[in-house]
């Protein structure tokens, strides 16, 4: 096998010699003195913090403005777990008596409203859920201040859970035979 003529090719330049070690170095201390440069940022940041977190407060008073803001927001947590209910309401200065009021008015608001009482929260009409909030606001403002009405809506849930609870043992039945059995009692006796 013959080969052609070999072609005259260029000679190649000489690698330039280049220090990469020294140029990775020099990045890396760059680098590193901005990160130096950060941390020493952020340490002044956490500086700061402490001390305001160390500094007294003034205690806490309830707002009543409605900004979104300054809305209160639901806790983290499941309500009868993480927390109670009437414990953040106590710390809003809501006494007993206020509160027991609250929950007997969301359970009349819901009856009212004709909430199914077989169904769950989520389940529930919109349209009646936000007409039982706007009463609940207008009857105690405080409830202004929780943001997206969640307080409201804990009574509730619990309102229907309990009526879940008395209709599956059969309790809501027994007192409408009572009442059957009353009115027909009366029914054949004649009238004086």
């Amino acid at each position: 096998m013959a080969r052609g003529p070999k072609s005259a090719s260029k000679p190649r330049p000489a690698p330039k010699k280049t220090n990469t070690l020294a140029n990775a170095n020099k990045a890396l201390a760059e680098a590193n003195a901005r990160m130096e440069a950060q941390v020493a940022e952020l340490r002044a940041q956490l500086q700061t913090l402490n001390q305001q977190a160390t500094a007294p407060s003034a205690p806490a008073v309830p707002n009543h403005n409605n900004n979104n803001n300054q809305l209160i927001p639901r806790p983290p947590g499941e309500h009868g777990r993480n927390w109670r209910l009437s414990d953040i309401l106590y710390e809003y200065h809501v006494s007993t008596a206020d509160y027991n009021r609250m929950l007997a008015a969301v359970r009349d608001s819901a009856k009212i409203a004709q909430l199914d009482n077989t169904a769950k929260y989520r389940a529930q009409d919109p349209v009646k859920l936000a007409q039982i909030f706007a009463v609940m606001r207008k009857q105690f403002p405080l409830l202004k201040q929780f943001r997206s009405d969640w307080v409201t809506a804990e009574m509730l849930k619990q309102a229907l859970r309990n009526w879940r609870s008395r209709e599956k043992r059969g309790y809501t039945n027994k007192i409408e035979m009572e009442r059957v059995n009353f009115a027909s009692s009366y029914e054949g006796t004649p009238e004086v």
